[in-house]
């Protein structure tokens, strides 16, 4: 990490404006195309004997006493050693299911992008509250915070925000139009942090849930821990602070 003058920083990245006064560079930042991430985890998950249902709405879970022992989709029942409540913003549903307060909520942001310039755009840009990221031919503008639920409709005032946003960073961006725009739903969590480990009164139910704005990002390291959990029936220390009990016991 390495503290630069203005001037220092426009011979890095020649297209930020020439008020920008200081900037901190750090040379091992970087982003995931989490859309080939996620292919891969599936391509490697189907080698090892993985069976998906694509497009299968859950509806519930049967369970005998304290163990989960089919997912209930809207065609067919499906039996389950082990449940995985990996359901993103979709998680407090699960919960009730479960009789569970799963405190997940949706969080919604808005993403625009924009073509590359003919001096294109060579590293990702943090400031005015968001982030500018070269992506091939384009650079990705996000992301707005909205705490509309379930809502994924792209807004003028979120357009604006992220332009504005735009033009501070990279002025000559403001004369090029946007040619795309979209918006996801972010899991969040009342803390920020994601929710791990055995889900409370069931024996065979583990939460991997709530992970905000870095789900992509911690995606191993969940898998991982999580696999352990099932397969060693070790809990690793460094997840015991994410656990779901936290929030009892701050309550309490």
């Amino acid at each position: 990490m390495y503290w630069l003058t203005g001037d220092e920083a426009r011979e890095q990245e020649p297209l930020l404006d020439p008020h920008i006064q200081a900037a901190i560079h750090t040379p091992e930042e970087s982003q995931v195309k989490a859309p080939q991430v996620v292919q891969a985890y599936y391509q490697a998950a189907k080698r090892l004997g993985a069976i998906f249902y694509p497009h299968e709405e859950v509806i519930g879970f049967q369970h005998h006493d304290s163990q989960v022992t089919e997912v209930v989709t809207a065609s067919q029942s499906i039996s389950c050693k082990y449940l995985i409540i990996t359901a993103g913003s979709w998680a407090a549903q699960c919960g009730e299911w479960l009789n569970l307060n799963i405190p997940v909520t949706p969080l919604k942001g808005e993403i625009i992008s924009y073509c590359q310039p003919t001096h294109q755009l060579r590293h990702i840009i943090f400031g005015e509250g968001a982030y500018l990221a070269p992506k091939g031919e384009s650079i990705i503008v996000g992301a707005t915070k909205a705490d509309t639920g379930f809502d994924t409709q792209v807004t003028e005032k979120g357009i604006a925000w992220l332009q504005n946003a735009t033009a501070k960073l990279i002025p000559s961006l403001a004369q090029s139009t946007f040619t795309s725009s979209w918006a996801g739903l972010r899991p969040k969590t009342p803390d920020t942090r994601p929710i791990l480990g055995p889900a409370p009164q069931w024996k065979n139910v583990i939460l991997a849930t709530g992970h905000n704005s870095v789900g992509i990002i911690l995606s191993a390291i969940t898998g991982k821990i999580t696999t352990e959990i099932i397969v060693k029936n070790h809990m690793s220390q460094i997840i015991k602070p994410f656990t779901l009990q936290r929030f009892n016991e701050k309550s309490s």
